[in-house]
């Protein structure tokens, strides 16, 4: 048969069409055949530029239900902001000319994002933060490994969402090859993308800026160019926009401001050459902010003097020197709480309670990186900032901290300045910011062993093993960071070696291992006061012991709420804890109502110690001083003396009986204050700026 084409055979008209220009749609029967396979490869090919983005919303998703956050109300800004990161990975696998070496990276990338964020679930449900950059370089493994057990609990609790964060990965190497283009793309593809990727970038910032004058602490401009709220930006923005934050804060700094409240302040600070003509004192020093301010290039140096000399400090009042001269003893218990108190199980620490100042509304706020950032808080009386280990932070740049204990007491003249810690001497950086504070430390490794290779390590052991090195000075101050209540209680060896005294309570064990774990503590209490009353110490020693932050550990097994016998609201009430402060000394308790925090600590010991401090320049305040009490949390939340202020939900309670009304942008322009000014402090080494570096540092 002859074709109108000349051809006669089948094989002839092939050999026709082979090496040929193409030719136009429906011009022969040989082009219907190709037609479909050139629209299936577009398909394949526009099916993978949709892969990433998906699977990256997949797993954002699967992050944030397994973390509790609120899906819906961020998914928009979620997705925009990872256009970016999802076009520069489809580039990343489609830069070779074979197709198999492009499907090896997308499978690769694909495994490395499942895996960051199955650990980033994992990490947040054990510690209540995320992993960010300053604790994967700093050691963040470490802490992790002490929580083994924790973890393996966390992980087991929610297999659901760690199946699925892997099920994008099975889904693509099973389907990915039949499913998608690997082919290499060509530059003008490769820039069209990126261009659209960037407009997406440009118009979502845009839109975050929209409500730059709220006072709002979670909105869109306060969480996305504020104080990084890590949480509160992976639940809003999502995880990858966090890190992206954090990376951009660490390399370029910050950009947020100290912001002016309306209102002025209804009591101006008396100038210093005043302050002997009033009965109360204001507890401010001689620096003249205002002439610093003037000469200052600084721009955040410029804000913060301002703002130091716009603030009203505090007076001296009844408690202003009652414990000068005293010998001190600061002890951060490892995950201690008020439900840790019983007088039974531990009768030292009731006797404590019980005999000394009781603050009835104390919390201690979980910061960002748990045990160090709750010492940070402790003794600078500062709020952490967000993406560092402020602590390791301060001593790598040599930062003063006049006010602290250490330093203050190194001033003074004590003949003993010591710090102790039950755990490796390292860990957290500890040996360098407790030495840059002024203390002579001593821990596992470093001049302190205890006798035993246990996990965790004796509280009663470390003070056996210590209290001779100070309690014969003329005069010390020492602090301890204890590690014996150290979750998960399952395998805690001081668990175990109390669990004989715990075993009859009606508790599930996990919270019988908690208990059992602060006998411990208990322990190290009695031998400590013992040791201090047969050396005629025990009248003219200051000891004031609270924790680093809540047991989070039972948070796996509701064990607040268990220990507080009702379920426990966790935005306030979880963080309700006790502060001992006690001294042979006092006659009689006293009952302390006001509310108050773990910031609140040095300004008020340095009160009752009758030390030189500058109230305006912390972010705690003297709790018997004047100014009104205010306590804010790591989510911005907070408790005023009239009311709270959920920033979660919006809503504000007021305190039955309340004698005034908050006014909430005030307060919430307050609180953001208080966590920028905070980061300055630490950025700008303003102290040393104002007073001079005069800090001389332990060993």
């Amino acid at each position: 048969m002859t074709y109108s084409d000349g051809t006669n055979s089948g094989f002839s008209r092939r050999n026709h069409y082979v090496g040929q220009p193409a030719v136009k749609v429906g011009s022969s029967n040989f082009n219907y055949y190709r037609k479909p396979e050139k629209s299936h490869g577009f398909a394949k090919r526009v099916a993978f530029f949709a892969y990433f983005p998906l699977l990256i919303l997949w797993l954002e998703t699967d992050l944030k239900i397994a973390s509790g956050f609120d899906v819906l109300g961020g998914f928009a800004f979620t997705f925009l902001f990872t256009i970016v990161l999802s076009a520069v990975l489809v580039l990343l696998c489609s830069f070779s000319k074979r197709r198999g070496v492009n499907r090896g990276i997308a499978t690769v990338l694909t495994a490395v994002l499942t895996i960051w964020y199955g650990v980033q679930m994992i990490y947040y449900n054990v510690f209540g933060t995320m992993v960010v950059v300053s604790s994967v370089t700093n050691g963040g493994a470490g802490q992790a490994f002490n929580s083994i057990d924790m973890i393996m609990t966390a992980i087991t609790s929610r297999i659901v969402f760690v199946v699925l964060l892997f099920v994008p990965l099975a889904f693509f190497i099973i389907f990915g090859g039949k499913l998608f283009d690997f082919s290499k793309v060509k530059l003008k593809g490769k820039l069209i993308v990126l261009l659209i990727a960037v407009a997406f970038q440009i118009g979502t910032v845009l839109a975050v800026g929209i409500d730059r004058d709220s006072s709002d602490t979670k909105s869109n401009y306060n969480l996305y160019y504020g104080e990084l709220q890590q949480v509160a930006v992976c639940e809003r923005y999502g995880l990858y926009t966090m890190q992206r934050l954090d990376i951009s804060r660490l390399m370029f700094g910050y950009k947020a401001n100290i912001r002016t409240n309306s209102k002025p302040k209804n009591k101006e600070s008396p100038p210093a050459d005043e302050i002997t003509k009033t009965e109360q004192k204001a507890q401010i020093m001689s620096a003249d902010f205002s002439k610093l301010a003037k000469n200052t290039n600084n721009d955040e140096l410029k804000s913060l003097y301002e703002y130091f000399d716009s603030e009203e400090p505090s007076n001296t009042n009844e408690y202003t020197g009652m414990f000068k001269g005293y010998n001190i003893i600061f002890i951060t218990a490892e995950s201690f709480s008020q439900y840790a108190i019983d007088k039974d199980l531990t009768p030292t620490l009731c006797k404590m309670y019980n005999e000394g100042f009781q603050f009835k509304n104390y919390y201690s706020p979980a910061w960002g990186v748990s045990t160090t950032d709750g010492e940070y808080a402790n003794l600078t009386g500062l709020i952490p900032k967000s993406g560092v280990w402020s602590f390791s932070k301060s001593a790598e740049n040599n930062v003063s901290f006049p006010f602290t204990l250490g330093e203050q007491s190194r001033k003074l003249g004590y003949k003993t300045v010591n710090a102790y810690h039950n755990h490796t001497y390292d860990y957290y950086d500890r040996d360098k910011y407790l030495t840059n504070i002024g203390y002579d430390y001593s821990a596992i490794g470093k001049g302190l062993d205890l006798g035993e290779n246990v996990w965790p390590n004796s509280d009663l052991k470390m003070m056996q093993k210590t209290v001779d090195d100070y309690i014969n000075s003329d005069s010390f101050s020492v602090y301890y960071m204890t590690v014996s209540g150290h979750g998960g209680y399952s395998y805690n060896t001081m668990s175990e070696r109390n669990a004989d005294l715990v075993k009859d309570l009606k508790y599930s064990d996990e919270v019988k291992g908690y208990l059992a774990a602060n006998i411990e503590l208990d322990k190290a209490m009695e031998y400590l006061l013992a040791r201090l009353e047969k050396a005629g110490k025990l009248d003219n020693t200051l000891i004031c012991l609270t924790d680093d932050h809540y047991p989070y550990s039972l948070d796996e097994f509701d064990g607040v709420s268990e220990l507080a016998g009702h379920k426990v609201d966790t935005t306030f009430e979880q963080y309700k804890n006790a502060w001992l402060l006690w001294s042979g000394s006092m006659k009689k308790p006293v009952k302390v109502d006001t509310y108050c925090s773990s910031l609140d600590i040095l300004p008020t010991l340095s009160n009752m110690l009758g030390l030189e401090y500058d109230s305006r320049m912390l972010a705690g305040t003297d709790v018997f001083g004047n100014k009104e009490p205010f306590v804010v949390f790591a989510d911005r939340s907070w408790i005023s003396q009239n009311g709270k202020y959920n920033v979660s939900t919006g809503e504000y309670t007021a305190f039955k009986g309340a004698k005034g009304k908050d006014d909430i942008d005030e307060l919430n322009n307050r609180c953001n204050n208080l966590f920028t000014v905070s980061r300055m402090i630490l950025d700008n080494n303003v102290y040393a700026e104002a007073f001079g570096d005069t800090h001389v540092t332990g060993k």
